[in-house]
């Protein structure tokens, strides 16, 4: 133990960085000396997976900072998974019902033991236009609220991942009769802290987020966004990009009322922008984005479209040559790019509204600076609205320079492509054995990433098939089964 007391400081670090969190707690209470060795390390990563109906691990954290100011700069990192089944469920692709299943939080009220008088003489005290719906969520022991708060006291935050329980402010309360989001979200605050926190100059105790570099909060549900999710109205999004030190941004908004939208605050400096993740937004929306970055080395943007929600941009339509079109800034920066689509209206819908896609991803090849390469078969074989095309090929699609593919069964309601799962693997395998050598010289490893939803995983021909566009060449290949596999809301 003496030894150990004696080391340098940095030395101590080093070793404490690979204790446990349950460990740390332990060698804190030894010693004073060791307490405060440890500390730094206890409280630099706040890691939850939190309940609706038990806020009080945030409560207490919170407690906890406002008694201790010092340790509120300690903390770098926070990060709040969902524990809930039903909520984890929400996760799953095409699960358009389990987002109703959710049942009603009932979390017990907070009391003056847990530091509730502080929290609201803090609120109170901030002149916020929002500061008296904000306690009163905070008395009923409101999650969103507290997590609100609990940030807003770290001046030194530099990540900062949320799930669903966290942002979504009418869990339990939602039926399956859609409703037309409000923009105007009264109940849901971390989205107006951020937005308190780099617009309102005045004087009202809120961390400024000057240190920021990574944020993540999951897209919209499936079929129905459901009212005021946090963080949904476009300015929330505008309000992370205004943040000069942020260099990761997953999430969504709505899009703006008019495009091309006006930036708030003057353009912004996105420099230190390397990673951005998009869902939902028009591709004229990610183009104005992405005329501002400088840096941008990886780059997720899925389409949704979910009908009859009065968002113009919102179109059944989706044009790949515009996607490439906007994708033009980052041409010489870009070195991983993944494109998704998702339509909401599934096919056993009686009001089943198709979606069309147009153009390619042909422009593709001239990105050389691409290494990785996600997206759905469907998108690179781009013949809908009429017949299969047996001299397409799949390469066409692809980026020259491509090191590692994912290719996806996308299952989305698609009457007008004209390939099934067998098609597909035929193209795949085509590629590989007759020109990957010429024609993406660098590929290393293809994943397939599959859904059993497409019921083409259910025999072992289909596995064989698959197994069959791989033989005899040197590429390296996985088979993912998305729904056995992975487990989505641990990406938080």
């Amino acid at each position: 133990m003496a030894s150990f007391l004696s080391c340098p400081t940095e030395l101590a670090d080093t070793i404490l960085e690979q204790v446990s969190f349950r460990d740390l707690t332990a060698v804190s209470l030894v010693n004073k000396k060791l307490h405060k060795f440890a500390t730094p390390h206890l409280y630099s990563q706040v890691n939850f997976t939190i309940y609706r109906d038990n806020p009080r691990p945030i409560m207490h954290l919170a407690r906890t900072i406002f008694n201790k100011p010092e340790l509120a700069k300690l903390v770098k990192s926070v990060r709040l998974r969902d524990g809930e089944e039903s909520i984890q469920s929400m996760w799953e692709p095409g699960d358009w019902y389990g987002q109703y299943k959710v049942p009603l939080a009932s979390p017990p009220h907070p009391a003056a033991d847990d530091g509730l008088p502080e929290f609201v003489s803090f609120i109170a005290e901030s002149g916020l236009s929002y500061a008296d719906i904000w306690i009163d969520k905070l008395q009923v022991g409101d999650l969103n609220a507290f997590v609100a708060l609990l940030i807003s006291k770290l001046p030194n935050l530099a990540r900062f991942r949320v799930g669903y329980a966290a942002i979504l402010p009418f869990l339990g309360t939602r039926t399956s009769a859609k409703t037309k989001p409000r923009i105007v979200y009264d109940d849901a605050f971390l989205g107006k802290l951020f937005q308190s926190a780099v617009f309102d100059t005045s004087n009202h105790g809120l961390s400024r987020f000057e240190h920021l570099e990574e944020i993540f909060f999951p897209g919209p549900l499936e079929s129905d966004p459901g009212p005021n999710p946090d963080f949904c109205h476009p300015q929330g999004l505008f309000t992370l990009l205004n943040l000069p030190s942020m260099r990761s941004i997953s999430g969504w908004c709505f899009n703006p009322k008019t495009l091309p939208f006006t930036w708030p605050s003057g353009l912004p400096d996105l420099t230190n922008l390397t990673s951005l993740s998009l869902k939902y937004v028009h591709i004229n929306f990610l183009a104005q984005v992405l005329e501002r970055t400088r840096n941008l080395k990886t780059l997720s943007w899925e389409w949704f479209y979910i009908p009859d929600y009065g968002d113009q941009f919102n179109t059944d339509t989706l044009n790949l040559d515009k996607f490439v079109e906007a994708l033009m800034p980052v041409q010489e920066t870009l070195e991983d790019l993944t494109i998704k689509f998702t339509n909401c209206m599934g096919t056993w819908d009686p009001d089943v509204q198709r979606i069309n896609v147009t153009g390619s991803l042909n422009g593709l090849q001239q990105f050389t600076g691409i290494k990785r390469f996600w997206a759905p078969f469907q998108l690179l074989l781009p013949d809908w609205e009429s017949n299969a095309n047996w001299a397409r090929r799949l390469e066409d699609s692809l980026p020259r320079n491509v090191e590692v593919v994912t290719v996806t069964d996308s299952v989305a309601s698609t009457d007008g492509y004209p390939y099934d799962e067998p098609d597909e693997f035929a193209f795949l395998g085509r590629w590989l054995h007759e020109t990957a050598a010429t024609r993406t010289p660098h590929l290393s490893e293809v994943i397939v990433y599959m859904s059993d939803r497409s019921g083409f995983l259910e025999s072992y021909e289909s596995f064989d098939m698959v197994h069959q566009a791989f033989e005899g060449t040197n590429v390296k290949y996985r088979i993912i089964d998305e729904d056995k596999e992975v487990r989505l809301w641990e990406v938080v």
